[in-house]
């Protein structure tokens, strides 16, 4: 027992903002490359999807705590099972890919995305691309293409809400920066777009941080819960480990798990570039 007791007073403390034990949502070193793996289940059958991104934190112009401004960038191609696919939808798909990266986002100091910021470039960039694109496509899969892309761009709300449905946003600008009682938790209601073209699913989820960094020198922050729906039985689960120095997300693992759909969702990421992790004790490891 005094061994293990030893092993837990070498553990280095998470530092946290004020009393309430507060995790900080620090974005200013935000520049990183992330992998980003889905892997669906249905009903015995699994596929995955897997694409690079890029996040990058863009200087306010004027100084402000309580909200930051995020670029997204597709890094590279979308690969399907291992294979790039070269299918007419799928260029229709990308062309308008295209129009919405880079994306600009809002986030707010919990680090949620609330919001778009890069309403007006979309526009432009539809403009300006709109007649290379005609050249692509048959009148009438143009018709469509033009009809969904400027339904879009006009409404930003729905332009909101068609974003929103992109798992790998929503998975890492969670909320999960905030405050933490003195057991190191916190219970809230959470939503995610488990499920394609339907409202987001509500789940009431209890979300911990360990008060000590992991053998690695991370913050663990876990989330897990429930449907609120006592009809169906659909369950959440997500970690995240964060960089202590700065607390960003070097990876995480998400699953929404809709047992009566015989459904489940994968998401996996993470950082592709070396993060240096310095702790009290002088130690530096590379993530």
């Amino acid at each position: 027992m005094k061994k293990e007791d030893d092993k837990e007073k070498k553990k280095e403390p998470v530092l946290f903002v004020s009393q309430d034990n507060f995790l900080p949502f620090n974005p200013f070193e935000l520049n990183h490359n992330y992998s980003v793996l889905y892997t669906i289940e249905k009903e015995g059958k699994k596929q995955t999807l897997k694409q690079n991104f890029s996040l990058l934190r863009l200087k306010p112009d004027t100084k402000q705590d309580d909200y930051h401004f995020i670029e997204i960038s597709k890094t590279s191609k979308l690969f399907i099972d291992g294979k790039i696919i070269d299918t007419r939808a799928y260029t229709v798909a990308e062309k308008t890919a295209e129009l919405l990266f880079p994306l600009r986002i809002v986030v707010n100091k919990y680090g949620k995305w609330i919001d778009l910021n890069s309403y007006d470039k979309l526009k432009e960039r539809w403009e300006n691309q709109k007649d290379s694109i005609k050249e692509l496509f048959d009148g009438k899969i143009f018709m469509q293409l033009t009809k969904n892309i400027e339904n879009a761009i006009e409404d930003n709300s729905l332009l909101v809400k068609l974003l929103s449905g992109n798992w790998f946003l929503r998975a890492y600008f969670n909320g999960i920066h905030r405050a933490y009682t003195q057991t190191f938790e916190t219970s809230r209601k959470l939503y995610f777009p488990a499920i394609a073209q339907t409202d987001d699913l509500e789940f009431l989820i209890t979300q911990k941080v360990n008060p000590y960094l992991n053998d690695l020198n991370q913050i663990e922050v876990t989330q897990s819960g429930k449907s609120e729906n006592e009809h169906v039985e659909e369950y959440y689960h997500a970690q995240y480990f964060l960089n202590p120095n700065n607390y960003l997300i070097e990876e995480l693992r998400l699953e929404c798990d809709l047992i009566d759909m015989k459904r489940k969702i994968t998401i996996e990421v993470k950082n592709l570039d070396e993060s240096k992790i310095i702790v009290d004790s002088k130690i530096s490891l590379l993530v």
